[in-house]
This record gives C-alpha cells, structure tokens and sequence, in this order.
C-alpha cells in the first residue's frame, strides 16, 4: 500500500467552499453584476479582486492551513 497524503476532514470542507466560491464568482458573478446594470469596468474589476482574493485564501491554505498534506 502507498503512503499518500490526504486531505483531514476540514481540508475537505475549505477546499469544496473555496472551489465553490470560486465557480459562483466566475459563473454567476459577472451575470449577476451585469443584470444590476452594472458598469464594464466595475465588473471586470470585482470578479478579478474576487477571484484573486479566492486564490490567495487558497494558497494561504495549502501553504499553511488545512490543505497542506502532511507526509
């Protein structure tokens, strides 16, 4: 048998919330932004800060949170 490392129970549990708020903020986001009547630049701009936010929580929790893998 291999000795991989796997995710605990709360690196499970922020990787489907981030992956999700990742998908909303692509998907629906923008769409949501656009229906509102929303200015070109003000949703470019709030989908990148979002989604750049979302990437940072998710190196911030493989580098030092609950999604680092021990070994």
């Amino acid at each position: 048998m291999t000795d991989t490392p796997q995710l605990g129970p709360a690196g499970r549990i922020t990787l489907w919330v981030l992956g999700t708020a990742l998908f909303l903020d692509i998907a629906f986001l923008p769409y949501y932004m656009y229906m509102q009547y929303a200015a070109d630049a003000t949703v470019r701009n709030t989908v990148l800060g979002a989604t750049v936010s979302i990437f940072l929580l998710l190196w911030l929790g493989t580098a030092f949170g609950p999604l680092k893998t021990k070994h």
